[in-house]
């Protein structure tokens, strides 16, 4: 199995399958094979089974292969793989060929691999062997696919439906105005080059942004664009991934305003008292700006360095430093746990609870799912909202906290935590758990147009895989995207920016 697992992480760092000419019509042609008499489908989707799927310590991997043909029997295929269920990324096959006379099926991918599998009388399995070069050496394993006639095709491989002719068929609506407390109007009062809009969308079709599943747009208060792709629709929750990180930072300057606590020069342990025994000097140095600002200076956590207990916050204290606080930029989830705990400390309930209480129920956000682990919600991540209500957040922090005639969070704290605090790179800048990007950013796309000449400031929720909540307060604007570029080695996930710098705003200006 572990030739296997080499085998499947080489192929998920390769670049993206599906383009214009390698969108999947997913009504397939039957083809068919003559053997012995026999007629023998290749047609349809096939899954790995449970007993060769790739088993890691937090999930399962999955391989999945979709099979057709056309009228003169030439079989086409494309591949992914799942992770626990959701599309996790492509797999690229050069050939794939079914020989009549051992029914016998080889397909072939991009890095060289080989797999061969021969298909049982019964046309529901596939059995064979995966071969491929790696360090000098070949390796083997086994790989056995089932038939899987239930899955969402469209969901994995389709971005829009296409017209029997293959063409693109997108034509666009005015988002429904729904009792969800947005009001929607056409883009084309905004918009006058009705190309440009077309492009971009045709683009987004194309995967040139990457694996978009929706983009929504809010415009002069507005929602303006909602698009949905690959079967999604405005109904399903999405998984926002560290997205979440900038929403706890609402949700704690909620709190600290209700106690009375706003000033973030304060030490960390002021919130912890209990701790005693791990606040050394350095430890007494961190602020609760520092934590806000990922530069508490806490090492990376090390299981071998210390042993765990049950106590979350315990266990996140406990780790060494490696920085004086205040000197140095380390993206830390454990930081945004840190402020949960202080969201729990003052208010005897955890993030989710207040979350209910003060933000989503006057957002009218009923539907969310958020991810707990032995009783401890996950504040860095993991919180499942619907693309709509994910608008409703930006909309929110972009009106400085203001919502339907209601100061819901303080817009001293809207103001200060969307400001950039200390650089990540050059080319972002980070807030109170928000990303902060202007023209004084370097920009890192091929070509940048108006990248560092006319780019408008924007702070951003953002999210592994491509999930991003953008705000442009000069252009009145939030801009909500969904995806799942999760390989993270061809930096799709990060083109979603560029995207609304150099396609998105210009339509508006």
């Amino acid at each position: 199995m572990n030739g296997l697992r080499h085998f499947l992480v080489s192929i998920m760092i390769l670049g993206f399958l599906i383009s214009c000419k390698h969108t999947l019509n997913p009504e397939f042609k039957q083809t068919e094979s003559l053997n012995d008499g026999h007629y023998i489908s290749m047609d349809g989707l096939w899954r790995i089974s449970p007993e060769t799927a790739i088993k890691y310590p937090h999930g399962t991997l999955e391989p999945i292969i979709l099979i057709g043909g056309d009228a003169q029997g030439k079989l086409s295929a494309r591949g992914c793989f799942l992770w626990e269920g959701h599309f996790y990324d492509y797999w690229e096959f050069t050939s794939v060929q079914f020989i009549d006379s051992t029914n016998q099926l080889v397909i072939a991918d991009i890095e060289g691999g080989i797999y061969k599998g021969f298909v049982d009388e019964s046309k529901e399995v596939i059995r064979g062997i995966a071969i491929w070069e790696e360090d000098d050496t070949s390796e083997i394993d086994t790989l056995e696919f089932i038939r899987d006639e239930d899955m969402d095709i469209q969901r994995l491989f389709v971005p829009y439906p296409f017209a029997p002719n293959g063409s693109m068929k997108y034509t666009y609506q005015q988002p429904e105005q729904l009792k969800d407390q947005l009001h929607t109007t056409s883009i084309f009062e905004f918009v006058k080059d009705t190309t440009a809009f077309y492009n971009l969308i045709e683009k987004i079709i194309k995967q040139k942004f990457g694996r978009l599943e929706s983009i929504l747009i809010i415009k002069d208060q507005k929602l303006v664009l909602e698009e949905y792709f690959y079967g999604y629709d405005r109904a399903q929750l999405h998984n926002i991934h560290s997205c979440t990180k900038s929403i706890t930072s609402l949700l704690l300057g909620i709190t600290l305003e209700r106690h009375d606590k706003l000033n973030v020069d304060q030490p960390l342990y002021n919130f912890f008292p209990q701790y005693n025994s791990i606040w050394t000097a350095d430890k007494k140095k961190i602020t609760l700006e520092h934590v806000l600002t990922m530069t508490a200076g806490f090492a990376e956590d090390d299981d071998s360095d210390h042993p765990e207990s049950n106590d979350v916050i315990q266990n996140i204290l406990s780790r060494p430093m490696e920085s004086i606080p205040g000197e140095q930029f380390r993206y830390d989830n454990e930081c945004t746990n840190l402020l949960g705990g202080i969201i729990h400390t003052l208010e005897g309930k955890q993030a989710d609870e207040l979350a209910e209480e003060v933000l989503f129920n006057k957002l009218g956000i009923s539907e969310y799912y958020w991810e707990e682990e032995n009783g401890v919600l996950h504040c860095h991540s993991d919180l499942d909202l619907k693309s709509r209500d994910m608008a409703k957040i930006g909309l929110l922090v972009l009106n400085k906290g203001y919502w339907n005639g209601e100061q819901i969070v303080p817009e001293e704290w809207i103001d200060i935590s969307t400001k950039p605090h200390v650089a990540e790179t050059e080319f972002f800048d980070y807030g109170y758990q928000w990303w902060y990007r202007s023209k004084r950013n370097t920009p890192w796309w091929q070509n940048p147009v108006l990248g560092g000449k006319a780019e408008n400031d924007m702070f951003h929720a953002r999210g592994y895989g491509g999930q991003y909540i953008m705000i442009i307060k000069d252009l009145n604007m939030v801009i909500v995207v969904t995806a799942s570029d999760y390989n993270e080695s061809n930096g799709m996930a990060n083109i979603k920016v560029p995207m609304v710098i150099e396609e998105v705003v210009p339509l508006f200006r």
